[in-house]
């Protein structure tokens, strides 16, 4: 668990070095279910962002997601009111994942882990990175928008596998 919170933190540091810094993360990580439905586990994670976050969704594209079904466990079910709508691809609409919090939220430097939706997965490979939103639940305007990440085991495992192949590369 620790090398998973130091691994986070050391991911934030170099998009921090790199990029703007990030007030949210959403990180994901995804399981093969069978017969091409699959489930994302989601940590939201709050930075720097004031006042707390009170609701956030997360968007599923309409030509590669199908049935989507919330497996959040207790907690941190009780403490949200989840919602998903689904993809129409008839009139290309992406589906979603809404959750908004009945109580405090998530505060600046604070996480929640848990949230899990399942689905269909209707594209090659293995599902991604997907947009978020976090939401002011009160006017309905966009706070911060960005994609997901994975969470840091596998973005660590991306990494090495990069590195894997540049040495490889080099060496020919």
């Amino acid at each position: 668990m620790r090398t998973t919170i130091g691994l986070l933190f050391l991911l934030v540091s170099l998009e921090a070095v790199c990029f703007a810094v990030p007030q949210t993360h959403i990180i994901y990580s995804t399981e093969n279910l069978g017969a091409g439905r699959w489930r994302c586990d989601y940590t939201v994670v709050n930075i720097s962002l004031t006042p707390p976050i009170r609701e956030f969704t997360i968007w599923f594209d309409y030509d590669v997601y199908d049935n989507l079904v919330i497996e959040t466990p207790d907690p941190p079910a009780s403490d949200w009111d989840e919602i998903v709508w689904q993809p129409e691809p008839v009139l290309l609409d992406d589906g979603a994942y809404d959750a908004k919090a009945l109580s405090t939220g998530i505060g600046s430097g604070e996480n929640v882990t848990g949230f899990a939706v399942s689905f269909d997965w209707l594209g090659a490979g293995r599902p991604g990175s997907q947009l978020y939103e976090i939401i002011d639940p009160d006017t309905f305007e966009t706070i911060d928008s960005r994609h997901t990440i994975p969470e840091p085991a596998t973005l660590l495992l991306l990494g090495l596998g990069g590195m894997a192949l540049l040495r490889r590369r080099r060496q020919a």
